[in-house]
């Protein structure tokens, strides 16, 4: 499987050299910062929660070669960020780094790049995320891994994408010999959105975590409801985690979204977490966005494993150059 990868690394250079026979516009790029502070009662990082300053850079070379690189430069435990930076089963300072390559209606990209996961939950990013109200599966899971994808668009609302990669229980990349597998996808159709990923993530011992996810969302006026789900087949009894949100858009400026999520687990031996039993958390948000740059957001949630309230209260703060 390493050598599948070097050889299409190998390849790219001859694709930069096709893509610019192919056109002649120069290299071009835009750089985005978003910092992020808040303080919350649940603790996670000693209060600071999903405090953050992240930095993204797209662009490309001509108008088909293009390139993403986005960094987790500081959190609550910056520690852990930096200590972990050769680890693939813990999310580390370098979220993804890839390049990309269309062609006709296909897209091939090479590089550290997020596992399609199949939910929205997982299409948004980390830091527009509250872990308060995050499913097991997001808290738990590393889905940014190095290796190839490849995604087909057929249409303009509809793509299909095959994914190669590292696993996210191998402890390093590729030298750990564990890899992902994965076929997933999304569309949309008037007000209706959907996603599916079908997952199967190796283990040691050459068993699976084999994973079925689906996303469904309706948007109606200032409304969005959204179901989220995840099914691990790898366990006799099927842990699942359901995760529902409503979200209403009133004017510009404010925005409200209540989260339920809903996590059972089996008691066999061999389900993800170890840990039998049924898990819940519901909560609301409220964001406010001032000027465009600029989020504040208050939060109250209520889960079963603290068995108590939570609060958090922050501000977000994004540039683009």
């Amino acid at each position: 499987m390493k050598k599948l990868f070097l050889l299409l690394a190998a390849l790219l250079p001859g694709l930069l050299a096709h893509s610019q026979e192919a056109d002649r516009r120069g290299p071009y790029a835009e750089a985005t910062f978003v910092a992020r502070a808040e303080y919350s009662t649940q603790e996670y990082g000693h209060h600071l929660g999903n405090s953050s300053i992240y930095a993204f850079v797209d662009g490309g070379f001509t108008e088909r070669l293009s390139f993403s690189v986005a960094t987790h430069l500081l959190n609550s435990e910056p520690g852990d960020l930096y200590k972990y930076t050769l680890h693939s089963d813990v999310a580390n300072w370098l979220d993804w780094a890839w390049l990309a390559y269309d062609f006709g209606k296909f897209q091939f990209s090479l590089g550290k790049n997020y596992i399609v996961a199949g939910t929205f939950e997982f299409d948004e990013y980390d830091c527009d995320l509250h872990y308060e109200l995050a499913s097991v599966y997001w808290m738990n899971m590393n889905t940014y891994q190095w290796g190839g994808k490849l995604t087909w668009s057929p249409v303009d609302n509809f793509r299909l994408s095959a994914h190669v990669s590292t696993s996210p229980f191998g402890e390093r990349p590729f030298s750990s010999g564990l890899y992902s597998y994965t076929i997933g996808g999304g569309g949309e159709a008037g007000c209706y959105s959907g996603l599916f990923s079908f997952n199967f993530h190796q283990r040691e011992g050459m068993t699976f975590m084999k994973m079925l996810n689906m996303g469904h969302r309706v948007n109606l006026g200032n409304w969005q409801l959204t179901w989220d789900s995840n099914y691990d087949f790898s366990a006799k009894k099927v842990p699942m985690s359901q995760l529902f949100y409503v979200t209403y858009n009133l004017g510009d400026h404010w925005t409200f979204t209540g989260k339920a999520s809903l996590h059972t687990v089996g008691t066999d031996e061999d389900n993800w977490l170890e840990r039998a039993g049924t898990d819940w958390f519901g909560g609301l948000v409220v964001n406010w966005t001032p000027i465009k740059m600029i989020r504040v957001h208050a939060l109250a949630s209520y889960d079963s494993i603290t068995d108590k309230p939570s609060f958090n209260i922050g501000v977000t703060w994004k540039i683009t150059l």
